[in-house]
């Protein structure tokens, strides 16, 4: 087998071990959430775990991604998945003691996110490193059906176990998926070592942490695919948060929990067509193109907001993210040199995820705060009038952020440098110093 099959062959088996990994994880947030939720009664403290599951492994990012472009990039992955055993192996300890307080919950939430900021920085540094280009669009496309396939999986799955057997049962499957990932990793040969940067022991680690930004500053290119990175994430995030309310307003629970699953499936699907497809040619064609798509299905659903329209939308939404996201990550894997990947990759994930929790807020101010809208609506549009004041607010968010999405699509395409960011060459210009990884 060639050396490109060779690196193809162990990327498949380190990603099937992730995915595992990935699955463990999943259930045991999913239960944990559930029994917070079954002891405290409380909404607030249930939404807690959400945010410590995004939050702290956002503000590590830059630190993160200096540590993996020091560090070789098996070891990285293994510590990230090491911190995650780790906690797990406390929840069981403190679960069989019958000890487990919320507030454990939380720190392990916070931990287990940093742990994952490693691993994923490290993961996506490591793809390139053993797909050749002109497969990492299908490479991202088996990581976007991971990511996909284990959210439709995992509730249902933990909720089945969870009834069946018990809380420990479920942290002892993540636990022993976690040994798994590690594992694998420890057995495969001939993986990458790190990244090769040049030694510059003046260089603080804030320092280099700021270099993923300094280099950022110098690609235009780049920096303009994560200005729409950001751009669409506040839409998405947007529509996360305000379907619910508009679907409860015209429908019931069990609707609701049809239509999520609607746009998982979509996701899922999305994700098996990059992965067979590969995605376009010019990669940025299925960024920006599939983008003013997005944009248009999320008007839509504002436009006409009946239950049917709003499951196309839902399910469309699904499809168009992981063609997006992977054709986005190959582009990014291509365009970064490797000793840089971590910091800039760390820095790219900060950036684009930070704007999350601020869209979830915003979105809901202004749909409160819409709540008073009356406006003409045309005949065409007469799913509109059957929603009382605050629903209306909701969907006129809609469209605007679907109107944003189609914006800066637009912008993209008419912006030369991130038109043609894929022909720019990689690596330099870049002036900041570079660590050498650690052996």
């Amino acid at each position: 087998m060639s050396e490109s099959g060779n690196g193809v062959l162990r990327f498949a088996i380190i990603w099937g071990s992730q995915t595992v990994s990935k699955l463990g994880s999943a259930l045991t947030s999913f239960a944990l959430g559930l029994w917070v939720y079954g002891l405290t009664s409380s909404v607030t403290d249930f939404a807690l775990i959400s945010v410590l599951t995004i939050l702290p492994g956002v503000l590590v990012a830059p630190i993160v991604g200096v540590l993996v472009d020091r560090w070789d990039l098996r070891n990285a992955m293994r510590l990230g998945d090491c911190g995650a055993g780790l906690v797990t192996l406390v929840y069981a300890i403190l679960i069989s003691f019958g000890q487990l307080a919320p507030w454990h919950v939380y720190v392990g939430t916070a931990l287990a996110s940093v742990s994952g900021a490693l691993q994923r920085t490290s993961y996506t540094a490591l793809t390139p490193a053993l797909v050749p280009a002109k497969h990492l669009g299908r490479a991202n496309g088996l990581v976007q059906a991971s990511d996909a396939a284990v959210p439709l999986i995992a509730p249902p799955l933990a909720g089945f176990l969870m009834s069946a057997t018990s809380l420990g049962t479920v942290v002892l499957i993540d636990f022993i998926s976690c040994l798994a990932a590690i594992t694998t990793l420890s057995l495969i040969r001939s993986l990458p070592t790190g990244s090769g940067g040049t030694s510059d022991a003046s260089t603080s680690a804030l320092q280099q942490a700021l270099e993923g930004w300094n280099y950022l500053k110098e690609r235009r290119g780049l920096l303009g695919l994560l200005a729409f990175s950001v751009t669409t994430n506040c839409s998405l995030s947007a529509m996360q948060v305000l379907l619910p309310p508009l679907v409860l307003d015209i429908a019931n629970p069990a609707v609701l929990g049809g239509l999520l699953s609607t746009g998982g499936l979509g996701l899922l699907l999305g994700s098996v067509v990059m992965t067979a497809w590969g995605g376009p040619k010019n990669r940025i064609h299925g960024v920006l193109g599939v983008g003013l798509g997005l944009g248009t299905v999320v008007v839509l659903a504002g436009l006409f907001p009946t239950l049917r329209m709003l499951g196309y939308c839902t399910f469309m939404a699904g499809f168009c993210i992981p063609i997006m996201d992977a054709s986005s990550q190959a582009i990014w894997q291509g365009q970064v040199p490797a000793a840089l990947r971590g910091r800039v990759f760390a820095m790219r994930g900060m950036i684009a995820w930070s704007v999350q929790p601020l869209a979830y807020l915003a979105a809901g101010v202004m749909a409160d705060h819409l709540d008073g809208v009356s406006f003409a609506i045309p005949a065409l549009f007469g799913p509109l009038e059957q929603l009382d004041a605050r629903s209306r607010g909701i969907a006129l968010c809609f469209i605007a952020a679907g109107l944003l999405t189609l914006i800066a699509a637009v912008r993209g395409y008419a912006a030369r440098h991130v038109r043609e960011v894929e022909e720019m060459p990689p690596g330099p210009p870049f002036t900041g110093a570079v660590s050498p990884p650690s052996r």
